[in-house]
């Protein structure tokens, strides 16, 4: 079973009983526009839709979105939900970077993330008094550092996102080494436009597993 993107590619999607996968309302379809060689894919219905990278629907063929995002694996591959309604200027970034073909099945690091981020993020200047430098590959992954995708985003995010992985990689284990899938949970969240000084975030509270 597939759906097409914009651009007419077939692309696979997740098996689920009684529901079709389908491309989220213009909220979530306009983050990539027309821009980029492949957009992200919405799989699921309404409340369970997620968001993933093109070509991620392999990696997830014989789970449903309800499943993935409950219970944070798919098979024997652990997954990071990263929430939009908290996150939406990071979850841009990261379906931004998907699109111009950044990996979406990531690898955790065994080395501290200073040295990545410094890479990703060492000349970063921010125009905003809130703003915080995001990079996609996560600099705590053997993916992160130069070449990373960075944008501007609100620094509570950033300690959002921290609190978020690093309670996945405690309590979902996932160690030195392992990979891991990213996916987007309420992406028709994600922020449309670029941050400019403004936290859009409908859900400001806690973030972590």
């Amino acid at each position: 079973m597939g759906t097409k993107s914009k651009g007419g590619l077939l692309l696979p999607v997740v098996a689920v009983v009684a529901a079709v996968a389908y491309f989220a309302p213009e909220a979530a379809r306009d983050v990539v526009g027309n821009l980029l060689p492949s957009d992200p894919v919405i799989i699921g219905v309404e409340a369970e839709a997620v968001m993933v990278a093109d070509g991620a629907g392999d990696r997830v063929r014989q789970c449903t979105a309800a499943q993935v995002v409950s219970q944070k694996k798919c098979g024997d591959l652990k997954v990071i939900i990263m929430d939009a309604a908290k996150m939406p200027y990071i979850t841009r970034n990261i379906a931004l970077a998907w699109g111009e073909g950044k990996d979406f099945i990531l690898t955790r690091s065994s080395t501290p993330r200073d040295a990545n981020y410094k890479a990703a993020c060492g000349g970063f200047v921010k125009k905003y008094t809130d703003g915080s430098c995001d990079e996609f590959a996560f600099a705590s992954t053997e993916q992160g550092g130069a070449g990373a995708r960075t944008e501007e985003v609100p620094s509570r995010e950033q300690d959002c996102q921290g609190g978020t992985i690093g309670s996945a990689y405690r309590w979902q284990q996932i160690k030195a080494g392992d990979d891991f899938l990213v996916v987007i949970s309420n992406p028709t969240k994600v922020a449309t436009k670029p941050y400019v000084g403004t936290d859009i975030a409908e859900d400001k509270t806690s973030c972590g597993i």
